[in-house]
């Protein structure tokens, strides 16, 4: 029932204690489409105050137009008893919502999205002119309804950045002009200190570099948890008392991704630093430059992935070889620099309209997103980024039987397996001859090439609305291995540990053939995890994406 006077009537008549536990998620669900319903109608009633407001003070002596939005907030602020600051806010939200992006009002109003929804929305398109950010809209809506607020603000983001990369390069700057060091109390006593604004390569580098050494002292036997470390690392290093161990040694620093013609200074492009969301082409460049010239260049090593043009998924993920040169007098039958895994000396990849680069720089491993000309990722290191973390378990009798050893996990210590390719493409779907059969994979863990290419496949924890770092995460068997499940990268995925858990409490896993996760929960609900695309999906019509959801079904 779509929202309004009589979905309200109805709701006011349920007696929740008479609901099955399916039924009360029902009920949720629709009570929240009703809240969000009278949320943009509530918007509305401030943008018509604002509105009369507007033509009651126009033509008064020595009032300027600039002058009407204070005096709206003043009204709306008395009536509602907010402060001068809290009506001016949500007064600009109203604005923006009915008079800017109004087809993300609609929405809205039809309870197709929520309130934190919309302003993402509105907050990420807001460097955009009006017709830019409309259409940056309408290209972003269908999906909104299923995406959580961290999945939407990322890709409204990079549209963002694909629609208008000049806007969103002075934005930038312009932000970062501002930067600044923040600090304060806290309601309980404590204190924060925190910088704003800042440049976010060497953002990202500072905190990996803070996360490293908090690596260092687990390792050394700091039983305390990370989070408290990394806190006393940053105070540490600030006053200049740290006294602890130094980094430990990782491959790499940052990760970042980006195509080819953008870091050949041929197109702008935006590329993704792993765990921070996407950045200009600019800081791209800088990154790349930064790596590629540093006395260490020799242990950088390029990974690359190729993905199917029409979805944006992993075909096939590969490493580089670091070029051997032949010894004086001594001929080599081919150099080669692109080797997919297993390959030996025969290194073409598969022809594939869409390959992706990676370079890891001060050792480092991964993959990442590109566009439709051979994409290009510089991967340095594993997980960087204040992405959520989960914790280190290994797998016990009678415990947890299915994680892939370390897998992807966070061991704590900072060393990762080296990351390599698949040797073979990635298959979508968790093959029913393989996975169904009665003879058990004698593996019972991926390989090193098997667990990279799914990390690079999977990118982010698979649970719903979940966004973890796949690195950050444990690799697990879909079908178990213990019912014939085969320890291969179709019947394998990424999950944090809080959704791995899930599992422990009554969820039911399972995958599409075109690789959508299905979560079904004890309440009898199921829930979709869309693969990540790693490179732009082609644009389909609604017929087409009608017949995708239709093949997409599970077996």
């Amino acid at each position: 029932m779509p929202p309004g006077p009589e979905l309200a009537a109805a709701l006011a008549l349920i007696d929740r204690s008479r609901l099955s536990g399916h039924d009360t998620v029902v009920l949720l669900q629709a009570r929240a489409r009703q809240v969000a319903h009278e949320q943009a109608e509530l918007y509305a009633d401030m943008a018509e105050v604002a509105d009369r407001v507007r033509r009651e003070v126009v033509g008064l002596p020595g009032v300027w137009d600039s002058d009407v939005p204070k005096f709206a907030a003043a009204e709306v602020a008395a009536a509602l008893r907010l402060t001068k600051r809290a009506a001016g806010g949500v007064l600009e939200d109203a604005w923006l919502l009915v008079e800017r992006l109004p087809a993300v009002w609609r929405a809205l109003r039809a309870g197709l999205i929520d309130v934190p929804r919309a302003k993402v929305m509105v907050r990420e398109t807001r460097v955009l002119p009006e017709p830019v950010a409309r259409r940056v809209v309408g290209q972003i809506l269908p999906q909104a309804p299923e995406l959580t607020t961290g999945q939407l603000a990322y890709r409204v983001r990079r549209l963002v950045l694909e629609a208008d990369p000049c806007a969103a390069r002075n934005s930038y700057e312009l932000g970062v002009a501002e930067r600044r060091i923040v600090a304060g109390t806290d309601p309980d006593g404590t204190a924060y200190l925190a910088g704003y604004q800042l440049p976010v390569g060497p953002a990202a580098a500072a905190y990996e570099r803070v996360d490293a050494i908090a690596r260092a002292a687990k390792q050394a036997g700091d039983g305390r948890p990370m989070d408290q470390i990394r806190a006393d690392v940053y105070l540490g290093l600030l006053e200049g008392t740290w006294n602890g161990p130094g980094p430990v040694h990782r491959r790499g620093v940052i990760e970042l991704t980006a195509d080819l013609p953008t870091l050949l200074n041929l197109a702008d492009n935006p590329a993704e630093l792993h765990g921070w969301g996407p950045v200009i082409a600019d800081i791209a460049r800088q990154i790349t430059t930064q790596a590629t010239t540093r006395t260490t260049v020799r242990d950088t090593i390029w990974v690359y992935s190729i993905t199917d043009p029409l979805t944006g998924r992993l075909l096939h993920h590969g490493t580089t070889r670091r070029p051997v040169l032949p010894a004086p007098g001594s001929t080599r039958r081919r150099p080669l620099h692109l080797e997919p895994a297993g390959s030996g000396d025969t290194a073409h990849p598969p022809t594939a309209p869409c390959t992706e680069i990676g370079a890891q720089a001060e050792p480092t491993t991964g993959t990442g997103p590109g566009t439709d000309a051979e994409p290009v990722g510089l991967d340095t290191g594993p997980g960087a980024g204040p992405e959520g973390e989960t914790q280190s378990r290994s797998p016990t009798a009678g415990s947890r039987g299915e994680d892939i050893g370390t897998g992807g996990r966070d061991t704590g210590t900072g060393q990762t397996a080296r990351p390599a390719v698949a040797a073979q493409p990635a298959v979508a779907a968790v093959s029913g001859e393989r996975a169904g059969t009665t003879e058990r994979d004698p593996r019972r863990f991926l390989s090193a090439r098997d667990r990279a290419h799914v990390i690079a496949r999977d990118r982010t924890c698979r649970g719903p609305g979940c966004r973890v770092s796949a690195r950050r995460s444990e690799i697990d068997h879909i079908v178990p291995h213990a019912q014939g499940g085969s320890s291969t990268p179709d019947n394998t995925d990424a999950k944090c540990g809080f959704c791995h858990d899930l599992k422990d409490a009554g969820w039911v896993v399972t995958r599409t053939p075109r690789g959508t996760t299905l979560w079904t929960s004890p309440l009898g609900h199921t829930y979709r995890k869309p693969p990540e695309p790693i490179t732009r999906p082609a644009d389909l019509t609604p017929a087409e994406r009608r017949l995708a959801e239709n093949l997409d079904q599970p077996p």
